[in-house]
């Protein structure tokens, strides 16, 4: 990673990543770390994980632990976030989302068409049917 990845990556953490981090702890009633694997980015698609991906992630948690048997269903699963991205040609058919051992990844390509990468509803629906 160059460093202008490295200072990319250090804004977004700065500017966005803290506060969906509190969000999706509050939501969940857990400390979820989220973890984005900057190294796994291009450059130009970094500038979509706040809106593309962490608001999306976020927005699916709020939906699954909006009842108690839902946020239960969360903090008994997952323990931690991963994010990964994957090059933009053929993303649709090598996205994936995973739990397992705790850990919730989430690989697409965060910046490139949507049919790359998940919404929230396809991630509200893998974990209501996933955990």
């Amino acid at each position: 990673m160059g460093l202008q990845e490295k200072k990319t990556a250090k804004a977004i953490e700065d500017q966005y990543l803290g506060d969906y981090q509190k969000e999706i702890n509050e939501v969940t009633g857990k400390e979820l770390h989220v973890n984005i694997n900057w190294d796994t980015f291009e450059l130009d698609f970094m500038k979509f994980i706040p809106s593309v991906c962490l608001q999306r992630l976020t927005d699916a948690f709020k939906e699954v632990c909006a009842d108690d048997m839902g946020k239960e269903a969360v903090q008994e699963s997952i323990n931690s976030v991963e994010v990964y991205c994957i090059p933009n040609e053929g993303a649709e058919a090598k996205k994936e989302l995973k739990i397992e051992d705790g850990v919730f990844s989430l690989t697409a390509c965060w910046g490139g068409h949507h049919s790359g990468y998940f919404s929230d509803l396809v991630i509200r629906e893998f974990l209501e049917n996933n955990l």
